[in-house]
C-alpha cells in the first residue's frame, strides 16, 4: 500500500471558535485608540483550544468525505465502501494517507486541498523524524539515522567511539547525594534526556530501558546522569543503521512478552514494568516504567507487568479491528 503525505499550512487558523474570545491589539497591528480590542473569530497559534479547535474543524471537513475517526485513535480516520479503505493518520498539521487504490489516495488528496490549503509531499519518505523505506519484497523499514547523527553533532560525538549496550551491565542509577554531583546547568540533561526518549518511544526499543532509567533524575541530575546518558548517545553512534522492519510476507500473528524485575530501583524498592508486542517481524508497541506500588514479591511484580500488557492488548486488538486486520489471537509470554 503507497504511502502519501500532506502538509496543512497554518493549520490551527483554521480552527472555528465557538467562545466569544477577545485579545488585546498585536504589537505592530495597533490601531488609533488604545482602548480599542480584537475579536478573534478564528483559533490562533497560543490558544490552548486552538488543536482542539483544528481537530474539530479536520474532523467535521473529513466526515464530508466519508471518513470516520477510529474508536481505538481518534487521529486515525477511515473511510470505507464497496471496493477500497483509506486510511488517513493525523498529528497536528501532517497527513499521511495510505489505500491499496492509488487513484483514490490522489482523490483524497484533491479533495481536501479544496477545503484547506496543504502542501502535497508526495509519497512518505520522512515522517515525524522517522525514516520510511521499502524493500524489494514489500517489507517496511522505519529508522532514525539523520536524527541520531543530528544528535551526535550536536553533542559533540560524531566520533565517539561506539558502546555495545545502552547502560553498562549491572548499573544501578542512585539520585545525587551531595552538591558536589548534582549539575549546576540541569537543561542541557533534560534536554539530552528528552531527545533520547523520543527515539526510545518512535523507532527504538532497545534504549526504553535506559531512558525509563535516567528520564527519573529530571528534577536534580547529577554528573554521573549526564555521563549515562551520553554513553547511550555512544551507543546509538554503533547502531544508527538499526530500525523497525516490517516484513512483507503477510504473518499477522501478534505476539506480547512481558517482565518484570523486583525491588529494582534502589531508591524507591520498586519494580519495574516491561512489555513489548510484535506484528509482522517487528515491535509495534513496548513499555519500560517503574511500578507505582512497591510489589511484596517477585510473583506481585510478576501479575503487575502482565496486568500492563492485558491492558494494552486490549487496545491492541480494537485498534486492529478498525483497520480491519484479520489477526490470529494475541499471545502473551
Amino acid at each position: 500500500m503507497p504511502i502519501h503525505q500532506l502538509d496543512v499550512s497554518t493549520a490551527f487558523l483554521n480552527g472555528e471558535l465557538e467562545e466569544e474570545l477577545w485579545m488585546q491589539q498585536p504589537p505592530g497591528y495597533e490601531s488609533a485608540d488604545p482602548e480599542q480590542a480584537c475579536r478573534l473569530l478564528r483559533s490562533i497559534y497560543g490558544l490552548k483550544q486552538a488543536p482542539r479547535c483544528w481537530y474539530m474543524k479536520l474532523a467535521a471537513e473529513l466526515d464530508k468525505l466519508g471518513f470516520k475517526p477510529s474508536v481505538a485513535d481518534p487521529a486515525l480516520f477511515i473511510k470505507k465502501d464497496e471496493k477500497e479503505i483509506v486510511y488517513l493518520l493525523v498529528h497536528v498539521d501532517d497527513i499521511i494517507i495510505t489505500s491499496e487504490d492509488e487513484a483514490m489516495i490522489r482523490r483524497v488528496k484533491t479533495e481536501i486541498g479544496q477545503t484547506f490549503k496543504i502542501q502535497d509531499l508526495g509519497e512518505a519518505k520522512v515522517f515525524l523524524g522517522m525514516e520510511i523505506s521499502r524493500g524489494a519484497h514489500g517489507e517496511v523499514k522505519l529508522s532514525q539515522r539523520c536524527y541520531i547523527e543530528e544528535l551526535l553533532q550536536r553533542h559533540q560525538l560524531v566520533n565517539a567511539k561506539p558502546r555495545k549496550t545502552p547502560l553498562p551491565p549491572g548499573t544501578r542509577a542512585l539520585p545525587a547525594e551531595d552538591n558536589n554531583k548534582e549539575l549546576v546547568d540541569n537543561t542541557k540533561y533534560r534536554a539530552l534526556v528528552g531527545e533520547l526518549n523520543y527515539l526510545a518511544t518512535s523507532t527504538r526499543p532497545d534504549i526504553a530501558q535506559a531512558m525509563s532509567v535516567l528520564a527519573r533524575f529530571m528534577g536534580n541530575p547529577s554528573k554521573v546522569h549526564m555521563g549515562l546518558a551520553l554513553g547511550v548517545l555512544r551507543y546509538l553512534a554503533g547502531t544508527k543503521e538499526l530500525g523497525l522492519c516490517y516484513g512483507g510476507d503477510g504473518d499477522l500473528t501478534m505476539v506480547g512478552y512481558s517482565d518484570s524485575d523486583w525491588a529494582g530501583d534502589p531508591a524507591t524498592r520498586r519494580s519495574t514494568t516491561g512489555y513489548v508486542f510484535l506484528l509482522n517481524g517487528a515491535a509495534i508497541s513496548w513499555n519500560s516504567q517503574l511500578q507505582r506500588t512497591s510489589a511484596a514479591s517477585t510473583v506481585e511484580a510478576e501479575y503487575q507487568a502482565t496486568a500492563a500488557a492485558v491492558r494494552e492488548a486490549l487496545w491492541l486488538r480494537k485498534l486492529t479491528r478498525d483497520l480491519g486486520l484479520r489477526t490470529q489471537a494475541i499471545q502473551i509470554r
